[in-house]
């Protein structure tokens, strides 16, 4: 069985990303609105990737979630898909332990691109975030 978790706080947002992971083969795909609910998730689960939003209700943004999730579970895939193309926030995803970070603007493509490269063991920068590689010459490929 193949698993992924959303978290979202927009269901418009978060249903497109069900429809897409479903569509690409995975079978479980769970979906969360805020953080509070991801401890329980993730306790009796390890799902194969994450995809993450940084604004998130409640408690704790994407980024630290993704630290915390790392924390707990050194092994998870997670993408940071958010509006921000900041520089810093691309960064503090990466080192949170992020192994994606596309924005919301990239076309459902480049998401299946990264979903693909991270499965594969690669990191991923989006095409639109691309300026901001030479902050992560080890970390990222485009």
């Amino acid at each position: 069985m193949r698993k992924a978790l959303i978290v979202e706080d927009f269901e418009i947002i978060s249903d497109m990303w069900k429809s897409l992971l479903l569509e690409d083969g995975f079978t479980a795909v769970y979906v969360t609105h805020n953080a509070e609910a991801i401890e329980n998730y993730i306790n009796n689960n390890t799902p194969e990737i994450i995809l993450m939003d940084v604004n998130l209700p409640l408690g704790k943004n994407g980024i630290e979630m993704t630290k915390w999730l790392i924390e707990k579970k050194n092994e998870l895939n997670i993408i940071i898909l958010t509006i921000h193309n900041e520089p810093y926030k691309i960064k503090r995803a990466f080192e949170a332990g992020a192994k994606g970070f596309v924005t919301k603007s990239s076309g459902l493509k480049e998401i299946k691109v990264a979903i693909k490269r991270i499965l594969n063991g690669d990191v991923y920068l989006c095409q639109e975030s691309s300026q901001f590689s030479y902050l992560f010459k080890e970390t990222a490929t485009i």
